[in-house]
């Protein structure tokens, strides 16, 4: 359940003159938000709804009200909790809709996602993020590993569906998404006490799990 492989942006200094050129209309800059945190918001996602192609619209859509709010984004330094906040809610929102609905899962998220222009653009400078997806969310590995990696993985996914929603968010934002515990807490807009007992309480359970001690209390 390691953070994907994605490129990053070297500094804090750095993050904040690409955000403002992508605020300014830079393609180039927002291609360059794109490829650093698409993977990490999709594999957020997708951890947690189990859907990829729910998971690819719901990542679009992130980015959808990302663009349409970037202009009056001012919390330098503060951005990847913003932006896992917005993806963290577009999954509630999504859940709690299918859930009154019943819709099914193969069923597409609808137009909700933001404005037809904000839509439009964000649609255009992120026609990549399904390659991107592809090409940062694969290793390269031999068959012994890849069967030995699948193994562990298949029995690190069983572990976290027994945790509770809320301490399965904290495990995959901070080992999907690759955030602080203290960027989590703004993430999840809680007290960085609570978010640090519950992730370390998760953690606990988790490794009880795969030692096959836990009572299943």
């Amino acid at each position: 359940m390691t953070m994907m492989q994605t490129p990053k942006l070297a500094t804090e200094t750095h993050l904040d003159q690409v955000l403002a050129d992508a605020a300014a209309g830079s393609a180039s800059a927002w291609e360059q938000l794109v490829r650093a945190y698409t993977p990490r918001v999709y594999g957020l996602l997708f951890r947690q709804c189990k859907d990829q192609e729910l998971s690819e619209e719901m990542t679009q859509a992130t980015f959808v009200k990302v663009v349409s709010k970037l202009k009056a984004y001012d919390e330098r330094g503060r951005f990847e909790p913003w932006l896992f906040r917005i993806a963290m809610n577009r999954l509630r929102d999504e859940m709690r809709r299918r859930k009154r609905q019943a819709v099914p899962m193969d069923m597409t998220p609808g137009a909700s996602a933001g404005s037809s222009s904000g839509s439009e653009k964000a649609s255009q400078w992120a026609a990549a993020q399904g390659r991107i997806v592809r090409q940062y969310g694969e290793e390269d590995r031999t068959p012994l590993e890849e069967m030995t990696h699948n193994e562990q993985l298949d029995a690190v996914k069983l572990a976290v569906e027994q945790l509770s929603e809320s301490d399965r968010e904290i495990v995959y934002l901070r080992h999907t998404a690759g955030l602080t515990f203290a960027q989590i807490a703004e993430t999840l807009e809680q007290p960085i006490g609570t978010v640090l007992a519950r992730g370390h309480r998760a953690l606990a359970k988790l490794r009880k799990l795969l030692e096959g001690e836990d009572s299943g209390n």
